[in-house]
């Protein structure tokens, strides 16, 4: 995967464009405060991350393709998603469902005031 390909993935991915800056195919008329960054440094592909003003290097490659799956993988890997419930406790999820609802309109209610 070259750069190009990169952000054809990215946007095919729904990526936001703010996420990442690639010179000469992804760049910013105003830079966001943080973002993630491929560029090539010498020999070298260097993904990394912008932030507080500072470029900070995350991880270095030999390749563009490597450095690419990299920075792709990073933007587009949500983590694992939420384990399985036992029945036991979708049974009382299910039992305490009112319960539930109602102390959550409540907390909603007391943020509403605060922030009035």
């Amino acid at each position: 995967m070259d750069r190009r390909e990169l952000c054809e993935a990215l946007v095919s991915a729904g990526v936001p464009d703010g996420l990442y800056e690639i010179p000469g195919f992804h760049e910013f008329e105003l830079k966001p405060v943080d973002f993630m960054y491929l560029r090539q440094e010498g020999d070298a592909w260097v993904v990394g991350s912008f932030e507080r003003g500072l470029y900070r290097t995350m991880k270095r490659f030999d390749s563009e393709d490597a450095a690419s799956r990299f920075l792709y993988k990073w933007l587009t890997d949500r983590g694992p998603g939420p384990g399985p419930d036992t029945a036991e406790e979708m049974e009382a999820i299910l039992r305490d469902r009112e319960e539930i609802q109602r102390a959550a309109r409540e907390a909603y209610d007391r943020a509403r005031r605060a922030g009035s």
